[in-house]
């Protein structure tokens, strides 16, 4: 990640801390603090060139969520999938990027590519009708992408605000100002070139083809797998700081320790913590300056690879949260205050981590069948 982007982001520190509270109560982002993200640009790290955007490949991608998840975790979160969301953009044809991008370059995409439907075809279109859950910065987007199975399989559709309505139900322990309410498609027209068969992609379309930026040669899977890892590791890293920066002031209840710090088995902990972040990270990592490198020379990884990537990323989002449950026992209770910021870090990262693309039992089973040659039977996104 460039050092400029990264001073832009922490000069934003103060107030998306700042903000947090209200934001976690309010179950979304407030417009100011929507607006500053955008006016810094932090939106467009994975938007194409030619729109304003950054191209950036995954490694940065996971660095700039990471970057803002340390300050809050829902604005993190927001961060790694409304970029997320343009890198699925830029796979439309372009006719669709000018209707989403053409007026503002700023413009904010929602999502989920769960299929839901109905949905038929008809001249020069099709009429989508369906309702799709966990939709996050759906307040804020005035696209959204919604997922249907056609005749050749699943597609995604892009729609815009005036033809969809938001449900709120969005009442969750963590994550909450991240708004992901469901949202409802009612006979919508999408044109055809608004829609795009996924089917190509997941089969790695998009990663030979040496017409398109780098950026956007990595492998779709694997990618969007390891685009909501990013908030989790700033999170951990957020919480870690946090921990250590109480230890020289924070006694042990019923020990002879006034300091934290002084104790043996606070330092085991800590360096416990540390290494299981340090996990965290050259997994995910390891496996976004891979398939970077993949891009760059426009090569589909492998099925053992694509694998080993999923099974990474799950790896991290395991490790950050075992170092949140040792963190949070060495700093004591009251990291669980309404007024601690350890405890919004610990809800964020622990729904955040139940994500259904990285569930570890999923997403190790296909990589442990794709170490023994085993047929992968879990599920059509490898």
């Amino acid at each position: 990640m460039s050092s400029d982007l990264l001073t832009t982001i922490g000069a934003l520190a103060p107030q998306l801390t700042g903000a947090a509270d209200k934001a976690d109560t309010d179950r979304r982002l407030s417009d100011e603090t929507v607006a500053a993200m955008q006016a810094a640009g932090v939106f467009r790290v994975s938007a194409p060139k030619r729109y304003g955007g950054g191209e950036a490949g995954l490694r940065t991608h996971l660095e700039v969520a990471s970057a803002v998840a340390a300050m809050d975790g829902s604005v993190g979160w927001l961060t790694g999938l409304w970029n997320g969301n343009n890198w699925c953009v830029a796979h439309f044809p372009e006719q669709a990027q000018d209707d989403v991008w053409g007026s503002s370059p700023d413009t904010l995409i929602s999502g989920t590519l769960k299929p839901s439907g109905p949905v038929r075809q008809v001249p020069g279109g099709f009429r989508l009708s369906g309702a799709w859950s966990y939709a996050s910065g759906i307040w804020h987007a005035s696209w959204a992408i919604a997922s249907a199975v056609l005749d050749d399989g699943p597609a995604a559709f892009l729609v815009p605000r005036e033809d969809f309505e938001i449900v709120d139900e969005w009442h969750m322990t963590g994550m909450r100002a991240t708004g992901s309410n469901r949202f409802v498609v009612d006979d919508a027209f999408v044109p055809d070139h608004r829609v795009m068969r996924l089917g190509p992609l997941v089969a790695g379309a998009n990663a030979t083809d040496a017409g398109a930026a780098a950026a956007f040669r990595t492998a779709m899977v694997p990618t969007l797998v390891l685009m909501v890892v990013g908030p989790q590791l700033g999170l951990g890293r957020a919480a870690l700081s946090h921990v250590i920066e109480g230890a020289g002031n924070k006694g042990i209840a019923f020990t002879s320790f006034d300091r934290q710090s002084d104790s043996v088995a606070f330092q085991l902990q800590i360096a416990e913590a540390a290494t299981a972040l340090d996990t965290a990270e050259l997994h995910a990592y390891r496996a976004a300056d891979a398939m970077d490198v993949h891009a760059a020379e426009a090569v589909y990884p492998d099925e053992l690879l694509r694998a080993r990537y999923r099974a990474d990323a799950a790896v991290a989002a395991r490790s950050v949260n075992r170092a949140l449950e040792v963190l949070m026992t060495a700093h004591g209770s009251s990291g669980f205050a309404d007024a601690s910021p350890l405890q919004r870090i610990w809800r964020d990262a622990s729904v955040a981590a139940r994500h259904g693309m990285l569930i570890p039992q999923v997403n190790l089973e296909i990589y442990g069948a794709a170490l023994v040659g085993a047929k992968n039977t879990v599920s059509p996104f490898a």
